[in-house]
């Protein structure tokens, strides 16, 4: 796994302080910068970031307010949202708005963890909690049209739902890691969605999962 640069997002200066102390000690963890309100995130994100990990809840503003500004970004960041709250609502909104990752604060450190090395080497990852609750709202992602997918492109869809990397998808599916991701972006292009939280919805609707 390569080394990465991290944009921290959070408004409590212990709680800020807490994770970077905790981050520095991972091996993945090439820089590591951070922001607590919209004027510094807008700042940072002029830098080149691989990962925000981003707080929900700011003093002066929320990540749902933030992630538009990273679609001016040349090359945007993965975005890892971390929340104290569990409202379905929510979380539906930050999963439609594209982010990569959601974890809950009560979920603890390993958790962020773990989910920073999942994004990294998937693009994107949510936890079974997450997963249940696009499963039980999937009719929620309104403008997923109906389309008919090959058993090749259904075959990946359950790789992807999997969590499997793009290199075990493509041992799996006996194909390059290229061609493989290729195959990705071309299958959430073909279904009409935005990321893998879309994929997953409209898999959960037309019964591939």
């Amino acid at each position: 796994m390569s080394k990465l640069n991290l944009l921290l997002v959070e408004d409590e200066a212990l709680i800020r302080e807490g994770l970077r102390s905790l981050l520095e000690k991972e091996n993945f963890v090439r820089g590591i910068y951070e922001a607590s309100n919209e004027l510094e995130f807008r700042e940072e994100i002029k830098r080149q970031i691989d990962i925000v990990l981003m707080d929900f809840r700011l003093s002066d503003t929320n990540g749902l307010e933030l992630l538009p500004l990273l679609s001016d970004v040349p090359d945007p960041p993965k975005v890892i949202v971390l929340t104290g709250l569990e409202g379905t609502e929510l979380i539906i909104n930050l999963l439609k708005s594209g982010v990569h990752g959601i974890v809950y604060k009560l979920d603890g450190y390993k958790e962020i963890i773990n989910t920073i090395r999942k994004v990294l080497e998937t693009g994107s990852f949510f936890s079974d909690k997450i997963v249940s609750i696009i499963q039980s709202n999937a009719h929620r992602w309104e403008h997923i049209p109906t389309v008919l997918l090959t058993l090749p492109e259904k075959d990946l869809l359950r790789a992807i739902a999997d969590g499997l990397t793009t290199k075990e998808i493509s041992m799996l599916l006996k194909m390059t890691e290229a061609t493989a991701e290729t195959y990705r972006v071309r299958l959430i292009k073909k279904v009409g969605v935005h990321n893998t939280a879309g994929l997953l919805a409209y898999a959960f609707r037309n019964g591939i999962l």
